[in-house]
């Protein structure tokens, strides 16, 4: 089954108002900036206590009362200990095991073992070449097989003198890190909720998802009277089109036009006062009559006023769903059809041009009339909203029957 698209021109916002992340960057370096040199020394003392080996722990530096274990028998005997050894065992006597690197080290008894030693705890001695290694226990543990090529040697222990060791920062390192990090997290922060509250405030659609648009119908009369003013909605490149009930997000450019020039030029509505009057006027002048002329012309741009002046937030979602009402009821009594109705706009449409004096009215109306063929060939369109579907306006912001619009909603993405 087809989906109905509209304009996804700025669906990621990256259109509209940019200025004011621009404008946020000063404020991301200044949080950045209180984070490294604010906060991170505060976070960098738990940091350092949490990280650092408590001392006499395996891997940490053997003090003067860590025993020297000359033999396997002292190192069974010993909690922990440690051993005196030649500087070429702890840069030569190696092989790796994964990430993790061992050496091969001869007792002063002569037997031969395995060891996993955190250099960093490792000591210079008085002696030239000779070295204290860290604290130590003797751990049993079933040799890999790297270890097995070495004949001779202990392998069902070794010797841990790594124990938890990690690598502590320095708190310059530390405290730049952190500040990255909170540089890196701060921007995605504040793309994100420029996204939630652009999205939230109809300025674009969302970008996921995109059901959740606030501008798009929430019940079958929203869908149907937003139906009304599609050939609008679709004549113009600024627009979006159908079904969204504005025609067009709330876009800086868009409330500029609408407001100031459409609204405010066109029409002479300046306020909801004006507003209201002025779709009271398109409306009565057609209740309860079938002998007027143009009534399509006059009662598709009452729902389009009311579209802008919702758009432009000049009425909120409730009035103008009252307003939706009462308007398209008195469409339905006027037309049999969306055929009909649409006959009847652009006739409308035609005589409103030549009555301003425009020399190409015939065109400019084909070229509407062309956008509603094009509509009505869509099988999820506006027009595929049933004619006399019920325009019962209930009070509660968007209640209402909302079996048309779940349809047009699961074929449709922006």
């Amino acid at each position: 089954m087809a989906r109905y698209k509209i304009s996804n021109k700025n669906i990621y916002g990256f259109k509209d108002n940019m200025y004011q992340m621009f404008l946020l960057i000063p404020v991301v370096w200044i949080l950045t900036l209180l984070v490294e040199f604010g906060l991170g020394p505060i976070l960098y003392i738990g940091y350092q206590k949490n990280v650092t080996l408590e001392e006499g722990e395996a891997g940490t530096e053997a003090g003067p009362d860590v025993p020297v274990a000359k033999s396997v028998a002292d190192m069974e005997q010993m909690e922990t200990f440690t051993l005196i050894t030649k500087g070429a065992v702890v840069n030569y006597d190696d092989f790796r095991v994964g990430d993790e690197l061992y050496h091969y080290i001869t007792l002063p008894s002569g037997e031969k073992v395995f060891a996993h030693i955190n250099k960093k705890a490792i000591q210079e001695t008085d002696e030239l070449g000779i070295y204290r290694l860290p604290t130590g226990v003797w751990k049993e543990w079933e040799a890999p097989e790297e270890a097995l090529i070495y004949k001779n040697h202990v392998t069902d222990h070794y010797i841990d003198m790594y124990g938890d060791f990690v690598p502590v920062l320095s708190e310059d390192t530390y405290t730049r890190t952190l500040g990255s990090a909170a540089s890196a997290w701060l921007c995605i922060i504040v793309i994100v909720l420029y996204r939630v509250i652009g999205v939230r405030k109809g300025r674009f659609a969302p970008a996921l998802f995109w059901k959740s648009d606030p501008l798009l119908p929430k019940n079958d009369m929203e869908c149907w009277c937003a139906s009304t003013f599609a050939i609008w909605a679709h004549s113009f490149s600024m627009l979006e089109g159908w079904p969204l009930v504005t025609g067009v997000h709330r876009n800086r450019k868009a409330v500029a036009n609408f407001k100031n020039v459409a609204l405010g030029e066109q029409w002479e509505i300046k306020n909801r006062q004006d507003g209201i009057q002025t779709v009271h006027e398109l409306v009565e002048k057609h209740a309860g009559r079938l002998d007027t002329m143009y009534a399509g012309w006059d009662l598709c741009r009452a729902t389009q006023l009311l579209g802008m002046m919702y758009m432009v937030k000049m009425i909120d979602r409730e009035e103008m769903d009252r307003e939706f009402s009462a308007a398209g009821k008195v469409i339905q009594q006027q037309f049999s059809s969306w055929d009909e109705m649409a006959e009847s706009y652009l006739g409308g449409y035609q005589a409103w041009l030549e009555r301003c004096g425009n020399q190409d009215a015939v065109q400019y109306t084909e070229r509407r009339r062309a956008i509603f063929k094009k509509l009505k060939a869509n099988i999820n369109g506006p027009y595929s909203v049933p004619w006399r579907t019920d325009l019962t306006w209930m009070p509660g912001n968007g209640k209402g029957e909302r079996t048309v619009v779940k349809r047009i909603l699961s074929n449709y993405r922006p």
